[in-house]
This record gives C-alpha cells, sequence and structure tokens, in this order.
C-alpha cells in the first residue's frame, strides 16, 4: 500500500497582510509551486493555499532582488565589520563601491526590523 505524502514544512509564512494565515508557520497553507536557479543555487516559489499569494524564499531578506551570489554579499558584509575599507571590499570582490554600500543599507535595515 502507497503511503500518503504528508505536507512539507517549508517554515515560510503568508506574506499576505490580509490573509488567515499571515504570520502563522502551517504546513498545510504554503505550498512550493515552482523552483528557479540563482548564483547561489535553487530556490523556490512559494503560494498560500488560502488567498493565493505567490512569493519567493527570499522575500525579506537582504538577499531578495539581487544578481550577485549569496556569498559575495556575505563577504562583503563581513569584509565590513571587520573594518575592512570599503575600496578595499571593492577591489577584492571586483565590486562597485555604491553596490556594496547598498547592500550594506538593506542588511543594517533588515536587522532594523527584526
Amino acid at each position: 500500500m502507497k503511503e500518503i505524502k504528508k505536507p512539507q514544512n517549508w517554515g515560510q509564512i503568508c506574506p499576505n497582510y490580509n490573509c488567515n494565515c499571515y504570520g502563522k508557520n502551517s504546513q498545510e497553507s504554503i505550498r512550493s509551486v515552482s523552483s528557479y536557479l540563482t548564483q547561489s543555487g535553487k530556490r523556490r516559489i512559494f503560494q498560500c493555499k488560502v488567498c493565493g499569494e505567490m512569493f519567493s524564499e527570499t522575500r525579506d531578506t537582504v538577499f531578495h532582488d539581487l544578481r550577485t551570489s549569496e556569498e559575495k554579499v556575505m563577504m562583503a558584509l563581513k569584509m565590513i565589520l571587520v573594518k575592512v575599507d570599503l575600496s578595499g571590499i571593492s577591489f577584492v570582490l571586483s565590486v562597485k563601491e555604491e553596490t556594496i554600500l547598498e547592500w550594506f543599507k538593506k542588511a543594517s535595515k533588515k536587522a532594523k526590523d527584526k
């Protein structure tokens, strides 16, 4: 007899403020509907079964909508923490200083939101 597959707990919550599932981590209400490849690997698109809202697994993170690998962004942020100057980070990672500043602003905003 074939075993019934249980829903997987993706650890995602519905981002729709108007949904009854908003803020709740429920296996039954969120499903993975597709995936896509990024420089950092495979990512999923989820959908709330209650309201139909679709969202990326990186939503509400510093990595949302970035074209750069997560590893490179994390390296830049770590270098900032140990007080490497911006021009040094830019040179080592081959990234514009303005881009690094945007990553830092985004990360600090996310840290304040938490």
